[in-house]
């Protein structure tokens, strides 16, 4: 069977790398996974065939961004061929960002979230610089919450500045017209991605994204568990676009981002 038909018939997609690059783990209100342990989600991922996911702590979100990035690191130690860590930073600990950064990433991490929706500073706040710099040094990742122009705007001033770190640019930009700004930073940087994760979910939007940028710099998320997993799966498992193009999207892509992480 081909992807289209696995999705049909609800059987997990065989003989893909699948890496979900936007996963969460912990508690937040609402939980499309009532049962918010990382067991759970793992099972999930079974569901869906998802070899690998990209994970954060809801917590580091709000309370608490050490104890949400210890959570990451239980994760990693408990599964430790299925998780790959983003480490937190909040920019409102600005003497902590670093510190942090090196912790998380001497104990295995590779990637770094972002959201300056959840600690209420706008990307271009200047502590995000310190991870910006570190990302390049580690030649990291970053997945930032983007759902308006001035993030997007402050990824295109950016990105040139640390060429040898990868934005992630989260959930593609969210809704129109910030997804089509999204795009056209995306086609500007190398070093620019974009993750479909319960973007706008309008009839032929994967289609759309291979058409305007490389099916290349597309990465597959679910946002699980605060979000159901299988629309994204869905939508790129029943596109009308090559399987090729899918195998990149669903784990090529993020394999290739993940490989070039430095140890330290």
């Amino acid at each position: 069977m081909n992807t289209f038909e696995y999705a049909r018939s609800g059987l997990p997609i065989k003989d893909f790398l699948i890496i979900d690059a936007h996963a969460h783990i912990g508690f937040c209100q609402g939980n499309y996974i009532a049962d918010h342990s990382t067991r759970a989600l793992v099972a999930e991922m079974d569901n869906l065939g998802i070899d690998m996911a990209c994970i954060s702590h809801l917590a580091s979100l709000s309370a608490d961004f050490r104890w949400g990035n210890d959570r990451i690191l239980d994760a990693m130690a408990e599964y430790t061929d299925r998780f790959i860590g983003y480490c937190t930073i909040n920019p409102l600990y600005d003497n902590e960002i670093e510190g942090e950064l090196e912790r998380c990433f001497d104990k295995g991490m590779k990637g770094i979230k972002l959201h300056p929706y959840a600690h209420e500073r706008p990307l271009s706040y200047e502590p995000y610089e310190k991870a910006f710099a570190f990302a390049a040094k580690r030649r990291s990742f970053m997945k930032i919450h983007t759902y308006n122009n001035d993030d997007v705007a402050t990824i295109d001033k950016f990105a040139p500045i640390y060429p040898e770190a990868i934005f992630i640019m989260a959930h593609m930009g969210g809704e129109m017209p910030t997804i089509e700004n999204a795009v056209k930073v995306a086609k500007r940087h190398d070093n620019v991605y974009g993750d479909i994760a319960v973007s706008y979910s309008e009839e032929g939007l994967v289609e759309w994204f291979v058409q305007q940028i490389t099916p290349k710099k597309l990465l597959f998320g679910t946002d699980m568990n605060p979000m159901e997993g299988r629309g994204t799966f869905s939508r790129v498992a029943m596109a009308e676009i090559s399987e090729e193009e899918k195998r990149d999207i669903f784990g090529q892509n993020m394999k290739r981002i993940i490989d070039r992480v430095l140890p330290e």
